[in-house]
């Protein structure tokens, strides 16, 4: 490895074996515009090289590729097109001791691959190379060096790139956006989205070519890219949603196109929005605190088990940073090792602050891009909408934006992710009044396709469900554990509606 690291300029042919059969990167050779030579080369994202894909990289006399988000990810700078981008760089991403540089003079940074997700994106003249892609980096005019006195011992001694480092990229892309000046590629599969959402034939779309066309590149060049846009935007769903009308048949052909059913029959799967409510300090926050933890583990939430562990996020706007372990010590000392290990994994959270879903949507669309969680909460919902409670329009203006949230499209995104939205009742509500006696405007109610609801007991507190989608769990009776800061169960009721 360091022979390659310092000697691009003797046979590469030793390091490249050894690159692949000791530390198990998968080579790519590739064409001197820098393509792939094999169509599949995806595949080799799961697998390691065989015997015969081996000795082909290594007799291959051109450019040589690896592919990123198995052992490493990449950050990319083309300072060559932006001198500033590599001072950017240099301030907002850690120190790496592995650097590379391409054939135009820019910068390969190389990173470990830890539990953030580094996928394949254009941040204005800065890409990330991580999950999806590759990057080329021996052969031609390419070099990589060792910034180090150590030895390199594998990619885990490298560093990581955080959440931190993800958003700054994500910040940069927006002001390159709003300022006019994200990449060309990234803005064109945005419109040719957009246009293809509403309506335009390939033959609208094309026509805008040559206006799109930029100095060095001809305009079938130009076609040729828009039409993979095209064809990529139909085949993703991009296209305009009518108004279905089916058949009875259709009613029992769709059980079969059900969601990921997450927890119990209808109570949450995939997309679902489900509404928590309650008076204030009745522990709603704690609550979905242990929804959340036991979801990230795949353990049981009193008496329903998870389908298996699910990649979760706390939006909550309440408490400071420091304080947040207070409330996550206890319940995170009562599960087993190795289900801590799946929390540290798959538990994420925010910060206190201000913020206003609707007019910071992008922020926290792009943050759940960078996340990808199977179950989101909103925590509570009046730190984050900024209306009035009692305008039916001002809180439906929200709910699309929470629903947009649900988007898989949008996200880009597998399956959309269950969004958990957390509110108060109003003042003097009771069980009585159930679902009905959410703070604000009556539209809440017909969001949600699960409902739970937390009132005030003669002993700790109620805890009454409504399902639109599956029959309705038993109501509960519970309090928080002292040793546990979980709820459970004081003894069961009676069965409530089905």
């Amino acid at each position: 490895m360091r022979q390659l690291i310092q000697n691009q300029g003797e046979s590469l042919a030793p390091a490249l074996e050894e690159l692949a059969t000791e530390y198990g990167v998968s080579l790519l050779p590739c064409t001197d515009s820098k393509r792939p030579t094999w169509p599949e080369w995806k595949a080799l994202q799961q697998r390691d090289l065989n015997a015969d894909e081996l000795t082909e990289v290594v007799n291959h006399q051109g450019i040589v590729a690896a592919v990123t988000g198995r052992q490493f990810n990449v950050v990319d700078i083309d300072c060559h097109k932006d001198a500033e981008a590599l001072e950017w760089a240099v301030e907002n991403l850690p120190y790496t001791p592995l650097v590379g540089r391409s054939q135009s003079g820019g910068y390969h940074f190389y990173y470990a691959v830890g539990d953030v997700p580094v996928r394949t994106g254009q941040f204005n003249n800065i890409d990330t190379r991580g999950q999806g892609g590759y990057i080329c980096f021996a052969g031609g005019k390419y070099s990589i060096e060792w910034r180090d006195d150590q030895e390199f011992h594998s990619f885990d001694d490298l560093p990581k790139l955080d959440w931190n480092h993800m958003q700054r990229l994500e910040a940069r892309r927006r002001e390159a956006q709003k300022d006019g000046n994200g990449d060309w590629h990234e803005t064109k599969l945005r419109v040719v989205a957009g246009m293809v959402h509403a309506g335009k034939t390939d033959e609208y779309i094309l026509s805008h070519c040559e206006e799109w066309t930029e100095p060095g590149y001809s305009l079938q060049q130009t076609i040729e890219e828009i039409s993979v846009m095209i064809k990529g935007a139909r085949e993703k769903g991009f296209e305009p949603e009518g108004i279905f009308v089916r058949s009875l048949n259709d009613a029992f052909d769709l059980e079969n196109s059900k969601p990921d059913e997450y927890l119990g029959n209808g109570f949450i799967a995939a997309g679902f929005r489900v509404l928590v409510i309650g008076a204030p300090k009745l522990g709603k926050s704690q609550f979905v605190l242990q929804m959340l933890t036991s979801a990230a583990c795949g353990s049981d939430l009193l008496g329903f088990q998870w389908d298996r562990p699910h990649k979760v996020l706390w939006l909550q706007a309440e408490i400071r940073g420091p304080y947040v372990a207070q409330r996550l010590r206890a319940m995170v000392d009562s599960f087993q090792p190795h289900e801590k290990e799946l929390l540290n994994k798959n538990f994420f959270w925010t910060e206190r602050g201000d913020i206003n879903l609707v007019e910071q949507f992008d922020q926290v669309k792009d943050l759940i891009k960078l996340i990808k969680p199977e179950i989101i909460a909103i925590d509570p919902m009046a730190n984050f909408f900024a209306g009035d409670e009692a305008n039916n329009a001002e809180v439906t203006a929200f709910l699309k934006k929470v629903n947009a949230l649900t988007d898989e499209k949008l996200l880009r995104m597998a399956k959309p992710p269950a969004i958990v939205l957390v509110h108060h009742t109003r003042k003097g509500a009771t069980e009585k009044d159930g679902f009905e006696g959410a703070r604000g405007a009556s539209s809440l109610v017909g969001w949600m396709d699960t409902g739970m609801m937390l009132t005030k007991a003669d002993q700790g507190v109620n805890l009454n469900f409504m399902l639109r989608n599956g029959p309705w769990p038993k109501a509960r009776n519970m309090q928080i554990s002292h040793d546990t800061l979980k709820f459970e169960e004081l003894n069961d009721t009676t069965e409530t509606h089905n």
